[in-house]
């Protein structure tokens, strides 16, 4: 749960949609976090292609992100033993609103894994190791 800041809030009273990939990049790291990795200094995680649809207006109060891997999923990680991507299915919830229908905002997200230093890219799983020794 993620409480709506004043500051989120546009002119019309509601949550500007750039506030809300803050909201989705808030649940990845979340999520991530509930995996035991974490954000590394060497091999980082960043978004590659975002798809998103504002359903419904966020007003004041709290907002759920509900975050799921949707790829790689089993098949795909044993098919050729690299992956270099991984995609997100994130939503935005309303508690407040009854929190358990239709998501305010529905993203799929495309996170790619690079080496900082070197500024190329690695795969998830160079990204899982560098956080295993976090």
């Amino acid at each position: 749960m993620l409480p709506v800041r004043p500051n989120d809030l546009d002119a019309l009273g509601h949550v500007n949609n750039a506030v809300a990939l803050e909201y989705l990049e808030a649940g990845r790291w979340d999520w991530l976090g509930g995996q035991g990795l974490v954000h590394g200094d060497r091999v980082i995680a960043v978004v590659a292609r975002t798809e998103i649809d504002y359903r419904a207006e966020i007003p004041r109060g709290r907002v759920e992100v509900r975050t799921a891997l949707k790829s790689p999923s089993a098949e795909e990680w044993d098919e050729d033993g690299l992956t270099f991507r991984a995609r997100f299915r994130q939503r935005i919830h309303l508690p407040e609103a009854g929190g358990s229908g239709d998501p305010a905002v529905d993203a799929l997200v495309t996170v790619a894994f690079l080496d900082a230093g070197k500024r190329c890219l690695v795969s998830l799983q160079d990204f899982i190791a560098a956080s295993a020794k976090s």
